[in-house]
């Protein structure tokens, strides 16, 4: 909280850092917990279960995004866009009519519990509720990339239209959330690709800000704080991200963003969970190459008043030499609370 809030915090808050990739548990196994079990967690992250795309994840048909059963016949071959769940503007009724329900029965029975344990073991950590994919990440999802590219100028209605409903679902999200005193909202949006942002800024403000406004807005009314995961460059949206209110963001991709010129710019009005990168320094380095590496990051994002919290980039990769994985961990639990001394 402190370190959100920038109230003087005694280290940098680690976060996501044991963040294992696909393939990394089964090419390292239990080496993975022996390197991290001295390794603090100072967030408790707990998620709840989300509606299934094409299938439901529960007996309730109807707790997905999709709306028909025949998606296997709709399938090309190919990537995602191959099969939308929405190949058609024409099934929106439809499709709004079988919406998943926010208020589904058993969806946060985990989640109660989880929080149920942590008051009966005097976990006091900052809590976090959490789930994947908010705004953006589900218009391609459901439309598909190429689809969603053209409803930016052809089927504006029809995209705000899906935007109401999906931001109507996850503000019932957190109000769930809410009810079991969580105190921060964590989510994800790739907004950014590898050079730049995958919108315009005038798209976003046009299609996203009113939505993430909103939907700031409404966990704010909670007194929680608003996380944002987001891949990517996502430099040309930095100042709409945080004028709708966005407290948190993560994870700064380096090689995608300037991370000084980030930190510079912004780090007085939004906090950073700087994300160390997993694409070259922790893969391709040498231990020492990923202790130095790792010490400058933090530097880049430090701010004696706070404003820093650390993570990993993304899903740390298979082929990462464990070494680099506990020379991280090390880093960012000793040089991340040094720098505040």
């Amino acid at each position: 909280m402190k370190a959100i809030e920038r109230k003087y915090p005694p280290a940098a808050p680690l976060v996501f850092h044991k963040w294992w990739g696909q393939g990394l548990w089964e090419k390292y196994g239990n080496a993975l917990h022996e390197i991290s079990k001295d390794i603090p967690d100072d967030v408790f992250v707990v998620g709840f279960q989300p509606p299934g795309g094409y299938t439901s994840p529960n007996s309730n048909p109807s707790y997905r995004f999709g709306y028909r059963d025949d998606y296997h016949l709709l399938a090309r071959g190919g990537g995602h866009d191959s099969s939308n769940i929405l190949p058609t503007w024409d099934d929106l009724d439809k499709f709004a009519a079988d919406f998943p329900n926010p208020h589904e029965p058993g969806t946060f029975d985990g989640t109660k519990t989880a929080i149920e344990n942590a008051n009966k073991a005097g976990d006091k950590r900052y809590r976090l509720g959490h789930w994947w994919g908010v705004f953006h990440e589900k218009f391609w999802g459901i439309r598909g990339m190429e689809n969603l590219m053209v409803d930016y100028h052809e089927h504006k209605e029809e995209l705000k239209v899906l935007g109401r409903l999906m931001l109507d679902f996850h503000k019932g999200v957190v109000d769930r959330f809410a009810e079991l005193k969580v105190d921060g909202i964590f989510t994800s949006d790739d907004l950014g690709h590898q050079t730049s942002s995958m919108m315009s800024p005038k798209t976003f403000h046009e299609f996203y800000y009113p939505l993430y406004k909103e939907l700031c807005d409404h966990v704010h009314s909670y007194g929680m704080h608003f996380w944002l995961h987001s891949c990517g460059d996502n430099t040309p949206l930095m100042d709409d991200l945080i004028s709708a209110g966005v407290d948190v963001f993560h994870p700064v991709q380096r090689f995608a963003m300037d991370e000084r010129a980030t930190a510079l710019k912004y780090g007085d009005r939004i906090s950073f969970l700087a994300g160390v990168d997993v694409q070259y320094l922790l893969p391709e380095s040498t231990e020492e190459e990923c202790r130095k590496g790792v010490r400058e990051w933090i530097d880049m994002f430090y701010r004696p008043e706070g404003g820093l919290l650390l993570a990993a980039g993304n899903g740390i990769l298979p082929d990462t030499p464990l070494e680099n994985i506990r020379a991280m961990l090390e880093e960012v639990t000793i040089y991340g609370t040094e720098i505040y001394k």
